[in-house]
């Protein structure tokens, strides 16, 4: 039986001192494609030059980034947030990293006047862990777009009203 962790993640703004951490724990998610990564990448590093539209969290556990969340509030919109990326170092999965860096992000969207939250992800069986995750936080399945991404991958829409 694993023995629960206690320590805390601590969780602030994303700086530029984050960006290789960020790129070591990506480069451990396999199942992203090159695409997938490159864009990650790409998003970091238009909030490294300028955090405006796209806002982003590291989760630091005894002084180390473990984990990263990418949010910013949908295009024309009023207080709705898509969540673009949150990733978590794969040996601190499920000690807590992933469920802090999604308060904080709904913490941040409801300071900035957020209503509702949006994450998107596959229906492959890959991603079966990414949404069990996103329902335990809270997140309902609004819809299902299919063939999105390829035949027989279909886009899953998940959202959760932010309530004060």
């Amino acid at each position: 039986m694993r023995q629960k962790d206690t320590t805390k993640p601590i969780i602030r703004s994303t700086t530029r001192e984050d960006r290789e951490h960020f790129l070591s724990i990506l480069k451990g998610f396999e199942h992203f494609t090159d695409e997938e990564k490159d864009c990650a990448i790409e998003l970091l590093d238009i909030y490294l030059k300028e955090p405006f539209e796209y806002l982003w969290l590291t989760a630091l556990v005894e002084g180390q980034p473990v984990g990263f969340a990418c949010y910013g509030e949908a295009a024309l919109s009023y207080g709705a947030y898509d969540i673009y990326w949150i990733m978590v170092e794969p040996a601190w999965h499920h000690r807590g990293v992933g469920k802090r860096l999604m308060e904080q992000v709904e913490e941040e969207a409801l300071k900035a006047g957020g209503r509702k939250l949006i994450i998107e992800t596959s229906s492959l069986p890959l991603y079966a862990g990414a949404r069990r995750f996103y329902r335990v936080c809270g997140f309902t399945e609004e819809a299902k777009i299919r063939d999105y991404y390829r035949p027989g991958d279909h886009k899953l829409i998940y959202t959760k009203t932010l309530r004060r």
